[in-house]
């Protein structure tokens, strides 16, 4: 959808296929985007994103409380940290708030488009299905893994600018949980197990809603989530088929982050093919990003939970607490980069 977006700004209106009767992803989501994580020296996401796409995202609120547990370890971070956006099939979510900025673009429904014969049809395919199975044909996907989700929409009552985390080797192994809200009354509560066997995960979800302190809440229903494969592609454009959001591996692997590479890499499309640019040349930032972050798993893969209590407790440090997040210094792409050289 940025893609045809950027089309339409362009003078060109592309023909959209959307596998499902509406889009977004079939089960309620939160993500949080974290200035820290996504904006470079610094500043605010949401500008970032106006500024640089052209593209504003109404958010469900922003974040000023970032709470990290640890089996032993709190720690709270507060400030003017990011914003909450929804995903999915709600009116407010990512996707239906970039549908409802296309004006001339159609849109086929229940359309589960095959890219090899739309590439015989059409000048160009953009290819923005959400996971590598495409990419893995073209033989350009690099695999990393798989994270097993299990997510639940619960009742209670939470503050709305304020997200957990936690870490627990004994439920997330090398992944984590969180809980982010919806609003006052609603939130998503996800485990992100890395490391540990899918067919355990129903169990390991109960392990963490109890050891997390979460048995208060109201579980409305719960879900596996597919698997999340994690990797990135040796090349994003094949021929006449360009690749573009996870389908070009563009999520970072520390977090499950993707969502202002997927909108970059859409428009990146646009502006390659309309304007005649270099579409590898256009995205490789976005994926060096991503390895930088992405170089900070490697030292997660090595914690046990006296390690994550460690961690917990050197991000409470004031020093460390006001490098990371309250300066303009590029800390993730710094320390990232250095990173990938010694790991």
């Amino acid at each position: 959808m940025a893609c045809a977006l950027e089309c339409e700004r362009l003078g060109v209106i592309p023909h959209l296929f959307e596998s499902g009767e509406t889009v977004g992803w079939e089960w309620p989501s939160v993500i949080l985007l974290l200035n820290i994580l996504e904006v470079p020296m610094g500043g605010n996401i949401r500008e970032y994103i106006k500024d640089i796409y052209k593209i504003d995202i109404q958010p469900i609120s922003p974040c000023t409380e970032l709470i990290m547990k640890s089996p032993n370890q709190q720690v709270k971070i507060t400030g003017n940290l990011g914003y909450f956006y929804s995903r999915g099939k709600r009116k407010s979510s990512l996707e239906n708030q970039l549908l409802n900025m296309l004006k001339n673009t159609p849109v086929f429904y229940n359309r589960p488009a095959d890219y090899k014969e739309l590439s015989q049809n059409y000048d160009y395919v953009v290819v923005a299905t959400g996971n590598e199975k495409i990419s893995k044909e073209l033989g350009v996907w690099e695999d990393s893994g798989q994270v097993h989700i299990w997510s639940a929409l619960t009742l209670g009552h939470f503050k709305t600018d304020s997200t957990t985390i936690y870490f627990n080797t004994e439920y997330a192994g090398e992944g984590y949980a969180r809980l982010t809200p919806f609003d006052s009354f609603h939130a998503i509560v996800d485990l992100y197990n890395i490391g540990k066997d899918k067919f355990e995960t129903d169990k390991l979800f109960d392990n963490f809603i109890k050891q997390g302190g979460l048995s208060h809440l109201e579980l409305k229903y719960q879900m596996l989530l597919p698997p999340f494969s994690t990797g990135k592609v040796k090349k994003f454009q094949v021929d006449n088929v360009l690749l573009a959001g996870r389908t070009a591996g563009l999520t970072e692997r520390l977090t499950g982050t993707g969502a202002i590479a997927a909108l970059g890499s859409g428009i990146f499309a646009a502006r390659a093919i309309i304007k005649n640019k270099n579409y590898e040349t256009l995205v490789k930032p976005l994926q060096a990003h991503i390895e930088n972050v992405s170089a900070f798993r490697k030292i997660f893969e090595k914690l046990d939970n006296d390690g994550f209590d460690k961690m917990v407790a050197i991000t409470d440090t004031p020093g460390i607490k006001q490098l990371i997040y309250n300066t303009r210094l590029n800390f993730l792409d710094i320390v990232g980069t250095i990173l990938k050289k010694v790991l």
